[in-house]
């Protein structure tokens, strides 16, 4: 979700807010970096997996992300016509390709 976020954003600056219904708290992440962290921390930390798992899940899904950016997000011109495919990939585009938190302890 990170990439496909960042990519249509053009940054991997966010502002994003998830409320929490059973603690009444709201966490607040400024960055896509910051999110793939806790998502790999929450999974590990709960007993769902492995680091390696997850981290290797996220690396997964923001190749995915990046090929749909590519193939399906693309602009339309003003005559309502496709243009060609882009010659670069969005994996090529390291501003907005998220860490997975593969860095965390």
């Amino acid at each position: 979700m990170a990439r496909a976020l960042t990519g249509v954003l053009g940054t991997s600056r966010i502002d994003l807010h998830v409320p929490s219904e059973v603690t009444g708290t709201t966490r607040f992440y400024g960055s896509a970096d910051v999110l793939n962290r806790d998502v790999v921390n929450a999974r590990v930390w709960g007993g769902v997996h492995s680091r390696t798992a997850d981290v290797d899940g996220c690396r997964a899904g923001t190749r995915v992300a990046a090929w749909a950016l590519d193939h399906y997000f693309q602009p339309v011109a003003k005559d309502g016509t496709q243009p060609s495919l882009p010659t670069r990939t969005a994996g090529q585009d390291r501003l907005a390709e998220p860490k997975c938190g593969d860095d965390t302890d």
